[in-house]
């Protein structure tokens, strides 16, 4: 299959400014269609992006016609829409968080498995410019062993505003952490990613303000890390420490950039040149491949989950007040 044909389900801002084109760009992709649940506002959507078709649902895409679905919805939505999709054979791109609950991820990767067709997380960080650029320091061991690493994701957003709707949970302890399932699960990721396992998350401080989160994790390595996420502040900042040099950025994340990253060592620092780029573009040019089964998807199911897992334990530990570890989640997709 030369181009997979992606339906985008959802009609937000994000999802029609921002994954629509990029879609409609990225190498060995196109966009088929649009799905809403609302079938006018799907038309509207489809042709003002330049889709042929337009759907109600998911159970009513046309399997001629699309080969795969790209969910930008609510994260209360992931887990059926991803579930209705793999067990029509389409493949799955999921938004992050890949869910709510690992329980759910779970789910959907045995739908995923029974169904043979890829399920992908949209963890588009993967392609972040500094981020790739640090990978690549990281594993030449340019600044030797890391025994200690900080980020920050954050994004100021007051009560109520748009930004947290949809994102945390509708109730229960993990609501208080919507933060982490908004820019802190991308944080996650990229220290899963860049340094290895989150293994145990040591103490958490919700002292901060509403729906904040500061968890000092350890990861299987022993590396200690603290990780930033709010709603009462912006951040965006990296810095890995390392036997022979240190990593910093203050500025990996991001939608169309270059950002920067610097390294530090013997006194002197060093900026890391970096080319700009659109991490949606990047991500789903690979994940198109990855569905056309030239390669593996690099953002996994399995990834997702583990991401997942790791917010899970900082709720755990940030309600009884004691260590927690991270449990893997079953399944072997990924």
């Amino acid at each position: 299959m030369s181009s997979i044909r992606w339906a985008l389900v959802g009609t937000s801002d994000f999802a029609l400014e921002w994954i629509a084109p990029a879609l409609a760009r990225a190498k060995g992709s196109s966009l088929a269609a649009v799905v809403s649940r609302d079938r006018s506002r799907a038309a509207a959507a489809a042709a003002q992006v330049g889709a042929a078709e337009a759907y109600a649902s998911i159970e009513a895409i046309d399997r001629d016609l699309v080969d795969g679905v790209v969910l930008v919805t609510p994260n209360s939505a992931h887990g059926a829409g991803a579930i209705a999709a793999l067990q029509r054979g389409l493949h799955v791109i999921v938004e992050k968080p890949m869910s709510h609950t690992v329980a759910e991820c779970e789910q959907m990767i045995a739908a995923a498995e029974t169904s043979g067709a890829m399920l992908a997380v949209a963890h588009c960080m993967e392609w972040a410019p500094p981020i790739v650029a640090a990978r690549e320091l990281l594993e030449r061991s340019v600044i030797g062993r890391v025994h200690r690493a900080r980020i920050g994701a954050s994004f100021l957003a007051e009560p109520g505003s748009l930004r947290r709707d949809g994102v945390a949970p509708a109730s229960g302890d993990a609501a208080r952490f919507g933060a982490l399932f908004d820019m802190g699960v991308h944080a996650i990721d990229t220290i899963n990613r860049l340094l290895g396992p989150v293994a145990i998350v040591r103490s958490v401080r919700t002292d901060t303000g509403d729906a904040d989160a500061v968890a000092e994790l350890q990861l299987a390595s022993g590396a200690a890390v603290e990780l930033s996420s709010r709603w009462s502040a912006d951040e965006n900042f990296l810095e890995i420490v390392g036997t022979n040099g240190v990593l910093r950025s203050r500025e990996w994340w991001g939608r169309e950039f270059a950002g920067h990253l610097e390294i530090e060592q013997s006194g002197a620092t060093e900026q890391v040149p970096l080319r700009r780029a659109n991490v949606y573009d990047a991500q789903l040019s690979h994940l198109s491949d990855a569905a056309s089964g030239r390669c593996a998807p690099a953002t996994s199911a399995r990834r997702g989950a583990v991401n997942v897992a790791v917010i899970e334990a900082v709720v755990r530990s940030a309600r009884s007040g004691e260590s927690a570890p991270v449990s893997a989640p079953r399944g072997r997709l990924g």
